[in-house]
């Protein structure tokens, strides 16, 4: 039997009802017939729509999930990362480090197919819609990253998502702009010198390199790999041993000098000399005791241990306007710029 349309139902509905009406006046036997009519041409009831979400979690998908713009770069913050997921979709998720442990509740991993690379890729498949459950997943260096993952079967698919660490990029980019080996080497090679030897005290002729320089010149050849060397212009120049006692004005019964070698720099000379203290007592280095004509005087360490401590010889690095040998013949000491 063809159904006819709803706009004649009403009227139909209606005769049939005033024939029953008729028949059950005339007749009660026939009012069963007319009501299996009725019951026939009247259209069958649409089911009313659910006004529960839960009645039917497969029809109506899981609950939305807060999500980020698709192909997003996310910073973490310590705030959990919402993470959209489409039924039979794949989505990527770049963690800013590699991941040492990944927990999954086991309703998520019993209904997803999860893949995580060594470098700190995740990618996740949902075979079925579920509600947004907590992920943990802690990296190698300790941090404990938290996702609210959950998955819908309508949407789109969402892209990428990126995670970031502000620490971590700070952190790299310190790192590229550190400096290179050799410049490491160096610092660590100043940080041996006095406080005095690292500033501009003490100047040398115009154009040419400080007494500082000079001196840290003249160090450097005893405190490690020549490639730390300052560039200067320098000539080796012989140098003559020397009698301690001449040059010094005090501490010479205790302490041992011995020339180690002399470099021309321009109308300057700087001299290296080995420095041993025989005494049982420490000796500070006091350039007011040195006698002739000086320009400049340092020393490597500022004071010298006893003598059996280890630390009982040291480097002085002594500038002059001529052959140190010469400058010792001048006579009584000068003021040396502190």
């Amino acid at each position: 039997m063809i159904a006819p349309p709803r706009l004649l139902l009403p009227c139909l509905s209606l005769l049939a009802l005033a024939a029953a009406t008729i028949v059950r006046a005339a007749d009660p036997a026939p009012a069963a017939e007319a009501a299996r009519i009725v019951a026939a041409i009247a259209p069958d009831p649409e089911p009313a729509a659910s006004l529960d979400p839960e009645a039917d979690p497969a029809a109506a998908g899981a609950a939305p999930v807060e999500s980020v713009p698709p192909g997003a770069r996310v910073p973490w913050r310590g705030d959990p990362i919402p993470v959209a997921l489409k039924v039979n979709a794949e989505r990527r998720v770049d963690f800013p480090e590699p991941i040492a442990d990944l927990d999954v509740p086991k309703p998520l991993e019993r209904q997803s197919r999860i893949v995580l690379t060594p470098s700190g890729q995740l990618h996740w498949t949902a075979k079925g819609p579920f509600e947004p459950a907590r992920v943990l997943a802690t990296s190698v260096s300790g941090t404990l990253y938290q996702l609210d993952v959950g998955a819908r079967t309508d949407g789109a698919a969402p892209e990428r998502l990126t995670l970031t660490d502000p620490l971590l990029d700070a952190a790299a980019a310190a790192k590229a702009n550190a400096p290179d080996q050799r410049v490491r080497l160096e610092r660590a090679a100043g940080r041996l010198l006095p406080d005095f030897l690292k500033g501009e005290a003490g100047g040398g002729p115009a154009g040419g390199p400080r007494y500082a320089a000079l001196a840290r010149f003249a160090l450097a050849h005893f405190t490690g790999p020549a490639r730390l060397i300052p560039k200067i212009d320098a000539a080796g120049v012989a140098v003559r041993p020397i009698d301690t006692r001449a040059w010094l004005r005090v501490q010479s019964a205790y302490l041992t000098i011995q020339p180690l070698k002399q470099w021309k720099v321009g109308e300057l000379y700087v001299t290296a000399l080995w420095v041993t203290n025989r005494g049982a007592a420490e000796v500070p280095f006091d350039p007011r005791a040195l006698r002739g004509a000086l320009r400049f005087a340092a020393a490597l360490h500022p004071t010298l241990g006893p003598q059996g401590s280890g630390h009982s010889s040291t480097v002085w690095a002594v500038v002059t306007g001529q052959p140190f040998n010469q400058a010792l013949d001048h006579g009584p000491a000068l003021t040396l710029a502190r």
